[in-house]
Order: structure tokens, then sequence, then C-alpha cells
């Protein structure tokens, strides 16, 4: 009976992973190749030169004194935006924002006073992704129904429930932009082109010209962003490793391979720091008029990273546990980053996190040696890269801490957690 009880409890969280995922609201990593489409954008750094807007939690109980700067009531302001519907076949949404106080669930959003729309939540919690600070930067997107947009302006409105773990009863997070994207068929005027370098089936090198012819009959071409899917750090913050790599900072992209602004439309991407690939990548080009309408290529596949002399691996968190957070009340917290490897050759290594509020920080580290004592900002995300020392990997087990005592803001460590990079040499 002891162990059928212990076998029934290790499948505890699978089964409610398997459950989220069949839940799980519709989502896609954004346009795709062979899209027509544009992006319309709210700023609220561009319009109110705020940083973000906040929505609380409408059935939240607190009550906050006058002047505290806390919302006191759920705000759920009428967001516009005009939208070109002419031609339009789909539409769907990208949000930036911070998670919020842990727990807090149900963040979702209504166009036009119409049914409310789940926003994607990370992938590949051992929980409830509410229950794991996150910070999601608008590469994922969940589809709006086309009849519940209008020609001209559209009122966006946002909210969320509340916290459904390690409850504090404030539900609350903070939306940082966000963007309609609307599909158009084939015969909207929109730029053309390809990719016409490298070509599918190359090899990569660390540095590698990747180049595009684009034009348009109806506009200038305004801008040409290459995009890469590979294997690296989770820069998105949706828990995925391997996927079309960039980030939306208030409707800006970046961290793609890179964006040429004049003809001929070409960057040196420059892949140094990427891991080994174990698959083979692929690129597309999104090219851009100055009418805002974009066109996404079609990918140039099946390209192999070739490295002579040289390897990066990348090792992954493990036991990332909710609410990866410190403060007075709880000070030090830490996860396990698991190196297969001996450590022989390796010439160099780096940690990368995702963090909020990292600045309340006084001490992070690796197998109890200080890296740094902050990273990052107060009150806003942060995506760091540390130098490590080799003294300070060990191969098998591996633990990254972070240390706070602050009585303010918890210094928060995203979900997936932090990865190493080391490099060795053949």
């Amino acid at each position: 009976m002891r162990g059928g009880r212990m076998k029934s409890q290790k499948w505890i969280p699978f089964i409610f992973f398997v459950l989220y995922i069949v839940n799980l609201a519709p989502v896609c990593a954004g346009p795709r190749p062979g899209d027509i489409f544009r992006e319309y954008t709210f700023n609220p750094h561009q319009d109110f030169s705020v940083r973000h807007f906040s929505e609380l939690d409408p059935a939240c109980k607190r009550v906050f004194e006058e002047g505290s700067g806390f919302e006191s009531k759920p705000r759920m302001v009428k967001q516009r935006i005009d939208l070109d519907l002419d031609r339009a076949v789909r539409a769907e949404m990208a949000v930036e924002y911070w998670g919020g106080h842990i727990g807090t669930s149900d963040q979702k959003f209504k166009v036009n006073g119409r049914e409310w729309i789940q926003i994607p939540q990370p992938r590949g919690t051992p929980t409830d992704p509410n229950c794991y600070y996150r910070v999601l930067l608008g590469n994922e997107t969940v589809p709006i129904p086309l009849e519940q947009l209008q020609e001209g302006c559209n009122e966006v409105q946002f909210t969320c429930g509340p916290q459904t773990c390690h409850n504090f009863d404030w539900g609350f997070y903070w939306i940082y932009s966000f963007s309609i994207i609307v599909h158009y068929d084939p015969s909207k005027p929109h730029p053309e082109g390809r990719i016409t370098a490298p070509v599918s089936g190359s090899t990569v090198i660390d540095r590698t010209k990747i180049a595009a012819m684009a034009s348009s009959d109806d506009s200038r071409i305004k801008r040409v962003d290459f995009i890469g899917y590979y294997k690296d750090f989770d820069w998105e913050g949706n828990g995925i490793f391997s996927q079309y790599h960039y980030q939306t900072q208030y409707g800006e992209m970046t961290r793609h391979i890179g964006t040429s602004y004049c003809a001929p439309y070409s960057v040196t991407w420059d892949s140094e720091g990427l891991p080994d690939q174990d698959e083979p990548m692929k690129i597309v080009a999104k090219l851009t008029d100055w009418n805002g309408i974009s066109y996404m290529t079609p990918a140039v596949e099946n390209l192999l990273l070739e490295r002579q002399d040289r390897s990066v691996k990348m090792y992954i968190s493990r036991d990332v546990p909710e609410k990866f957070g410190v403060r007075e009340s709880e000070t030090r917290k830490s996860c396990t980053i698991q190196v297969d490897d001996s450590l022989e050759n390796a010439t160099s290594a780096r940690l990368v996190l995702s963090t909020w509020c990292g600045a309340h920080a006084v001490e992070i580290g690796l197998n109890g040696k200080k890296l740094v004592d902050v990273v990052g900002n107060v009150h806003d995300y942060s995506y760091d890269i540390l130098s490590v020392g080799l003294d300070m990997i060990k191969p098998g087990i591996n633990e990254f801490y972070v240390h706070a005592v602050t009585p303010e803001h918890a210094v928060e460590v995203n979900w997936p957690g932090p990865v190493l990079m080391i490099e060795f040499i053949k």
C-alpha cells in the first residue's frame, strides 16, 4: 500500500500538466511564412509616457489608502486602437505582460464588449503556471474572432481573476503593451521578396551573412527583420527553448537575428553564443513597408550550425520552485542545474536569467559562491548574462540561488529559470 501511494503521488503533477495543456487557450507563435498582415500596437509608454498599465481582480477585498499609488478598484479602461479590415481574413492578439502578484489567475481581454479571451500562459510548468513568476514578451498570440472587430476604432479591455495559489488577496498584473495583428488575403497590396542567402541546406558558422531581396509596388520598404528558429535561452518567457526567437518590447522587435533598413538588405548573424544545435535551424524574413503592411517570406530550412574547434552546451534549470521569489520573510531560494559533462575541456561559462525587481537582491550565486550582488531593475523585468568562473561549476548537480532581505518588493526569478552556457574546446 505504501509503495502504491507513492507511485500515485508521482503522477499528480503529470496529470495536472496534461489537464492544463488540454484546457489551454489556443495559441500560436505569431505570423507564419507566407502571411500578409499589419500589427496595430498600443504602447502606453508612447501614448501616456508611462511604462505599463495595470489591472486588478474585480473581487479584491483589499482597501488601499488614498494616494498610496496602488489600484483601489479594477480599472478596465477602454484602450482604443484603429484597425483597417479591408480584405482581412483573420486576427490575433499578442500581449507583453508581467504576470503580477504570484497566483494571479484568469488574465484576459475583450474587444468591443464581446466575450473574454484568455491571454497565453507559459508552457511546461509542473503545476499551475499562475503559481510561477513570469514575464511574457509578445512572441505568442491568441486568435480574435474577426466578427468581434470593426473598421476604425476598436475598444480593448483587460481584467484578471483572484490569486489561486500563495494567496494574499491581491490579484494584480501589468500590461506593457499589446498588438492586434490583422491578416489579409493576397490581394492586399504588400511587400514581396525572399531570403537570398543562405539557401536551404547550407552550413551556418559563428558569423554568417543573411540577405534578402524586398520590394513593394505600393510603398517603399521600411525594414527587413530576420528571425531564426533554433534552440536557445527562452528569451520570450513562454517556457519554450526551440522556437522562432525574438522578444517584443513595447511592440518593437528585439533579440532576433537582426534588422536591415536599406537595400541591399542584409545583416551578419553573430551566432557565437548559441548552444550547439541538435536539430536543423531555419530563418524567415519579415518585410515591412511604409504603409505598415508586412509579409513573412518562406523559410530557409535545414540549416546546420558547424563549429570546427569549439562547442557550446546549454544546461537548463531543474526543480524550479513555485513562487521563486525572496525578501525579508523568506530570504533565500534555489534551484538546480545538472551539468552532464566533464569540465576538463571547458574554456568559459555564463549564466543567463530573467528576473523582475532583481535590483532588490543582495546576492545571486552558484554553489555557495557569489556571482553578483544585484541584477536588473526595481519594479521591472530584466534579462541578464553573467560571467561564471569555471571554478564555481562542478560536474553533476549545481545549485543556483538568490538571496534578499528587502521588506519591499520580492526579487522574482521568472519561469523557466536560469540556464548555464558552457564553452568547450574540441
